[in-house]
Formats: C-alpha cells, structure tokens, sequence
C-alpha cells in the first residue's frame, strides 16, 4: 500500500502536483533534470502507482480539461501557460488533450470527461457548431476561448472569451485603404471554415465592398491549414492569380509564411507588397520585417476564461459570453501605398 501521495512527491520536489503527474504518465513536457529528480524520490520511498489508485485520484482531484484545437498556434502556447498558473493559484490541476485537425473536439471532451471527470473544461479552437444533444452529454461546465458558436445552441449553457472576428477583419481593410492600398488579397484557412477564418474575411470583403474596392474571388487562397508551410504555400499561388499591393493573413503564422514565399519570389516587403497578419504573437515582433497586426488581447481574454470558469464551478454563477476588440499593432511590413 502506498504512504505517500502524489501531493506528497511534490512537495518534496518542489514542484506542483501537476508536473509529478505528467511525470507519471510520461508527458514529454518536463524537463529532463526534473524529471530525474521525481522519478528519484518516487523510487527511493517505494511508490508504485497503479491504475486504480490513479483513477481514484483523478475522481477527487480538482482538474479543469483544456481541449487544444490548432496545438502549433503559438498565440495557444501563451495562453497555455497562463491557464496553468491561474488553475495552480487557485489549487487545480490542468488536464490537456490535443485533438488534431480532422478530430471532433467534444467528442475528445466527452471521453476525457468519462475517463478523469473534470470540474469543468476550456475548448480553445475548434468549431462553431455542434449538437445540442452531444453537447448535453459534458458533465461539466465549460469556457469556449477563441471561439464561440452559433445562436442554435442555449448561450445560457456554456461561456465564450473571443475577439469580434468579423468587426475586427472589416477594420483592417478600412486601415488598409485609408493607407492607400486599392489592389488587396487574402488568405484564409478552409472554403468550407464557418468560424473565426469565414468572419474575418467575410469581415474584410464587405469592408472592400462598402468602400468601392475590388472583391474577386481571386483575391482570396485557402491555406488549408494553420502552418508556415501552408501561408506558404497559399502566397505562390495568389502571386500566380491577381496582383497585389497588400495581403491580409487571419493568422500570423500563414502571414510570416506568406512573407518568405514572397522574399523568394523577389518581392521587397513592405516596398512591393504590404502584409498584415492576425493574433500579435511574440514571434512577429522578432521577424524581418516585424509583422503588422490585428492583435487579440490574449493575457486578459485567457485570465477572464479561467475565472467565469472557476466561479462557475464553485458557486454555479451564470454563463457569460465576452467580446473583446483586436487592435491594430503596427509593423514594419506594412506601408502605405501610393
């Protein structure tokens, strides 16, 4: 029979609860050094966990699930790290599951919730629609950050932390004329994508559109996905299609992608063609040349997600859905035109 805890193991390494954890079940995410030094106290004080004594500890834990859609988002690894402080200030654990691209999130929700019962959950990425009834069948109250869905589904049932998507894309195309940019593209995720990719360009087209500017269907590259590669991939064929003075981006990893694909094509940025992207990473301020954006207020938009969260899972406060505006953040890619 087992003496120590897990609680017990952390506190003699002087690490959280939540890194011991992630030890034992072999997470790549702890360092070497650390991991040595619990794997050590564990061995010399004779623990030997099993499963059933895991799953007892993970039905009385205090744990909030984070669902990761789009895990190679560096605006998610940000946020990442700030849930995690928040939920260990305030003595819970972070459970994160990644689902890939072609994986339903609350399907990945609803079997974590049945295997290690969270208080409650925080969906980052993922889609706008899902079923009321498959909804129904999470246990637990949960946040959607970066997202929200469509009004089919009770908003009394879940909270929401996003940006205005499509506010914020309508504004960038009024910036982007008021520097004099008439001949304008873009590249967005999916044709078929109905969240936040759709209403930042259906954002942008109608701001051309208002404004007597060109909206060609040729204006706009689906990227596929969410990758250097693919912004890559998505700026060699808009230069084979239309040209160009000014490329908007709904992300800023398609955006410093689609800045090297033009680079290769001899194109001086932002002399020959401007490019703004979307979300104000870390990574774009270090660029060459640093990236002009429309940037979310991620720090305050995550600490509000995790605090309607806890408030709800202790007192059952009511859901609250919270919209924030992007802000430009000027760059060195992007000029005035003309």
């Amino acid at each position: 029979m087992n003496e120590l805890t897990i609680v017990d193991i952390a506190n003699l390494a002087g690490v959280s609860a939540s890194t011991v954890s992630r030890v034992l079940n072999n997470h790549p995410d702890v360092s070497a050094k650390t991991s040595a030094r619990i794997l050590d106290i564990i061995h010399s004080n004779g623990y030997v966990p099993n499963d059933s004594a895991r799953n007892l500890k993970r039905e009385s834990m205090k744990a909030v699930a984070v669902i990761v859609k789009g895990f190679s988002n560096p605006l998610f690894t940000t946020m990442l790290g700030i849930i995690q402080q928040e939920l260990e200030y305030n003595n819970y654990t972070m459970l994160l599951a990644q689902v890939d691209t072609n994986q339903d999130e609350v399907t990945a929700a609803i079997s974590l919730c049945k295997e290690k019962k969270p208080r409650g959950l925080i969906f980052m990425g993922g889609n706008f629609r899902h079923s009321r009834d498959r909804l129904a069948m999470l246990n637990a109250p949960f946040v959607m950050l970066t997202i929200t869905m469509h009004n089919h589904v009770d908003r009394g049932s879940f909270s929401s932390v996003t940006v205005d998507d499509y506010a914020a894309g309508y504004s960038l195309a009024q910036i982007i004329r008021a520097r004099g940019h008439k001949r304008v593209a873009a590249i967005g995720s999916n044709a078929d994508d109905i969240s936040v990719s759709k209403l930042r360009i259906d954002g942008f087209r109608q701001a051309l559109r208002d404004h007597r500017l060109a909206d060609d269907e040729r204006q706009i590259v689906y990227a596929g996905a969410f990758s250097y590669q693919a912004g890559y991939d998505a700026a060699r064929v808009l230069l084979g299609k239309t040209p160009f003075t000014c490329l908007f981006c709904i992300s800023d990893i398609l955006a410093l992608g689609a800045i090297r694909a033009l680079h290769d094509a001899g194109l001086s940025i932002p002399a020959d063609v401007s490019v703004v992207g979307f979300d104000g990473i870390e990574e774009g301020r270090y660029a060459i040349p640093s990236l002009a954006s429309m940037k979310q207020p991620a720090a305050k938009m995550t600490h509000e997600s995790v605090h309607i969260l806890l408030n709800h899972i202790r007192g059952g406060a009511a859901h609250r859905h919270l919209l924030f505006d992007a802000v430009f953040s000027e760059g060195e890619s992007f000029a005035a035109h003309g």
